[in-house]
């Protein structure tokens, strides 16, 4: 699955940098291409991987390049008045063999938060090819002004992009440990996981094909739920035997393939999902085994299809695998498709709910947050 991710403010661009450092790494290069977008020229400048040329600084007339603080209506703005700079860019490439594009940003910040609609829009009208988002939401500990945001942009990407993949920040910290010490290691969860997802189907010889190939129309068809979507993963390392293994060795504590794919299939969906939610009521699911060819048993991921199947919502689960020859591990990634119930999300707008009625600037305010609850509940989150 060919994507163009665009990175949106400092978290949204630091993900697209990192998708394109995994890639160029990868057995498949070029699955990912990347642009990073932003009102900060700092931000910009601490990118590693994407190129010079893919790097546009909005709104350098009005803000400086010294971003927009934490106004996502006005960094909105800037990306309403500038959109054909970023369509330009997005027009070098070649779009004829983009399968999808990922946009990415924070939902708390500025810069992410009030352009990531906007571009969604405008790409919307020219291209039809699916726009997924990726979300970043803030963790509790982020601050009021950050959950607002984060309930602002929400609602205004939604009906502007045809999936959205939510990350909950908080649902990754370990104890005592700040958002920012966590930054790197939860964006290496969230480009592991949908870099398994866009490159299984991405074949560069015979051995990299899978018995049940699961290509972009796979996931494209997953997506195409909609909403709000969250993704799983979980592993487990394979012991070799050696030759001198007694088969009573053998018998006690080598796990079946079928069993082994069952049982990390459950964990990735019951474990640390990019955004906790109840699974259950997914509308639609993707399960993709990745190991070395030896250890995807076909027997095990029917299996672990039939038993998410009969644990979610929908009916359509879809699933193959995604031979790995060197890997030593065997890996699901899950992706779960139109979520009615995240209960991060649900606290998030209560709390947003509260934060708006303390700023009492106006009646506007009130009816604002409304339209914007009203949205939300159509959703059933």
């Amino acid at each position: 699955m060919k994507v163009l991710m665009l990175g949106l403010g400092q978290a949204g661009s630091k993900i697209a940098d990192l998708f394109l450092a995994d890639d160029r790494k990868s057995h498949v290069p070029h699955t990912f291409e990347a642009i990073a977008i932003n009102t900060a020229t700092s931000d910009l400048m601490g990118l590693q991987y994407i190129p010079q040329e893919d790097r546009i600084l909005l709104g350098e007339t009005i803000v400086k390049g010294h971003g927009v603080g934490a106004d996502n209506r006005k960094a909105a703005e800037i990306a309403e008045e500038e959109s054909e700079i970023v369509l330009n860019r997005v027009s070098k490439f070649d779009t004829s063999n983009i399968d999808a594009f990922i946009v990415a940003g924070g939902r708390g910040g500025g810069t992410g938060s009030g352009t990531i609609s906007v571009i969604c829009k405008q790409l919307k009208k020219i291209y039809d090819e699916p726009i997924y988002a990726i979300g970043i939401l803030p963790a509790e500990t982020e601050g009021d002004i950050y959950t607002l945001n984060a309930a602002r942009s929400l609602k205004a990407l939604l009906p502007n992009c045809d999936a959205t993949i939510l990350v909950d920040n908080g649902a990754f910290l370990r104890s005592g440990e700040s958002v920012r010490e966590a930054y790197e290691r939860i964006n290496t969860e969230v480009v592991k996981r949908i870099g398994v997802l866009c490159r299984a189907g991405e074949a560069r010889s015979r051995k990299d094909v899978g018995e049940m190939v699961v290509d972009a129309a796979e996931v494209i068809n997953t997506m195409k739920a909609g909403g709000i979507c969250s993704i799983g993963y979980a592993s487990e390392i394979i012991e070799r035997e050696g030759f001198f293994t007694s088969l009573f060795r053998r018998k006690q504590y080598q796990i079946g393939k079928a069993s082994r794919i069952i049982s990390v299939t459950k964990r990735a969906v019951k474990g640390r999902l990019l955004l906790p939610c109840e699974y259950r009521t997914a509308q639609k699911a993707l399960i993709v085994i990745a190991g070395p060819p030896d250890q995807l048993d076909r027997n095990g991921i029917s299996k672990a299809r039939e038993w998410l199947e009969n644990n979610i919502s929908g009916t359509e689960v879809r699933g193959g695998d995604y031979p790995l020859p060197k890997s030593s591990y065997v890996g699901c990634v899950v992706l779960l498709a139109g979520i009615s119930n995240a209960p991060r999300v649900k606290a998030m707008l209560e709390r947003a709910k509260m934060v708006q009625q303390k700023v009492t600037e106006g009646p506007h305010k009130e009816k604002d947050l409304q339209f914007l609850l009203g949205d939300i509940e159509n959703l059933q989150l």
